[in-house]
């Protein structure tokens, strides 16, 4: 078999928040996308629950991983973010050093907010020592397959959105696929899909967007910010 990141994947959206600030006077009703002047996204957390790696005798159990983020959006043709990391000795239980941004935008004058933001958060087990990851990215990147993938991916983005999940999802398999000496099924996969239809973009300040299965869990961290909507500030 081969790796097929598609295998029990976990396509979310996020989750509603009532962290709301007021809506400013003279400005539409209904807060919208249109007004935000940042958005962040940030992988706060990804716990290994259980490293699939049993204890045997005297050997403690511990596995060494990749972990694997594509994020796309609507106003590049490309990934926005495309990073591949590995993590050695990883043992059950253990979080990974990873609470950082993978996602942000802050609008200028000529700039929109992005209405479609997928994120691909993948952790892959290695059988074997752990790989040089840049030189696995740079291979990937000249390669054919995600060169035409990555075409599909924006055309699907812009013309038939329900359809750029899957598309990601062979994305993030043909990169995976060059790791070679990998589980064929991954610990964790997940995508979760921002869009402004969902209102996703609305409210402002931190969303927590949680996911897990048996083997891992994670955290990304949606913070939106509008300079007209700021929460209340206590006065001295």
């Amino acid at each position: 078999m081969a790796i097929n990141l598609q295998t029990d994947a976990i396509l979310s959206t996020t989750a509603t928040t009532d962290q709301t600030a007021p809506w400013p006077i003279g400005r539409s009703a209904v807060p919208d996308s249109a007004h935000v002047s940042g958005i962040e996204i940030r992988l706060s957390r990804v716990l290994v629950k259980d490293n699939h790696t049993p204890r045997v005798g005297p050997f403690p159990g511990r596995a060494d991983v990749y972990l694997l983020v594509v994020i796309f959006d609507d106003l590049m043709q490309e990934p926005q973010t495309l990073s591949l990391e590995g993590f050695q000795g990883v043992n059950d239980d253990d979080a990974l050093l990873v609470d950082r941004t993978v996602y942000y935008w802050k609008k200028d004058d000529s700039s929109r907010p992005p209405s479609q933001i997928h994120v691909l958060v993948s952790l892959l087990k290695s059988k074997k020592q752990l790989r040089n990851t840049a030189q696995v990215l740079a291979a990937a990147k000249t390669s054919a397959p995600y060169q035409n993938l990555v075409s599909q991916v924006a055309g699907a983005i812009a013309t038939a959105p329900t359809q750029a999940v899957n598309l990601i999802l062979q994305l993030g398999t043909t990169v995976g696929s060059l790791l070679t000496d990998v589980e064929d099924r991954t610990l964790f996969t997940q995508v979760a899909s921002f869009t402004d239809l969902n209102g996703d973009f609305d409210a402002v300040g931190k969303t927590a967007h949680e996911q897990q299965n048996h083997y891992v869990a994670t955290t990304l961290t949606v913070v939106v910010r509008d300079a007209d909507r700021v929460p209340a500030t206590p006065q001295a």
